[in-house]
């Protein structure tokens, strides 16, 4: 079993890597990186061994959407986010250790919801998992946590989104 970091653009911006592991990261996160210093950064990471850019198909991971639209987070995470977790699911089911480095407390989120390992840069993290519904604030209608709808379209109200519970994190 290998340790492997997968890392979002914000891990490698705010200048996290690890020399003596496997460090990853989704290629949609890369383009993502716009400042000079982190590109250099990167570049030099990948010319040195220490970094592994990859494409990945979240698609592929029917695990991931069923937990994005169980929770709610389906819509709060981008494209690039829902890669990210995807890497991180590839290594998992490979057998080795990975540890996903993002402050983005939703991905922690589903992260956590996946049973897989997360550490922010700036942050400590999460201690509760949250997960979400969207109902309408008029008659209360509940709504699929995919709806692209933003009224009811029974009452004409907005439709919100709504904590349904949360689990502390030991």
């Amino acid at each position: 079993m290998m340790k492997v970091y997968n890392l979002d653009a914000s891990a490698l911006i705010n200048g996290f890597y690890k020399e003596d592991c496997l460090n990853v990261m989704v290629s949609s996160a890369a383009a993502e990186i716009k400042d000079i210093n982190a590109e250099m950064l990167m570049n030099n990471c990948i010319n040195d061994g220490i970094l592994k850019i990859e494409s990945v198909d979240s698609r592929e991971y029917p695990r991931l959407n069923d937990v994005l639209l169980d929770s709610g987070d389906y819509m709060r995470l981008s494209q690039t986010d829902r890669d990210v977790v995807a890497l991180a699911l590839k290594y998992e089911s490979m057998g080795h250790d990975v540890v996903t480095i993002s402050d983005d407390y939703s991905i922690q989120n589903v992260l956590k919801l996946l049973n897989l390992k997360f550490q922010g840069v700036y942050t400590k993290g999460i201690s509760q998992t949250v997960t979400w519904q969207k109902i309408c604030k008029g008659c209360r209608r509940e709504y699929p946590g995919d709806t692209k709808l933003i009224e009811c379209d029974v009452c004409g109200s907005p439709i919100i989104r709504k904590r349904r519970n949360s689990h502390r994190n030991y």
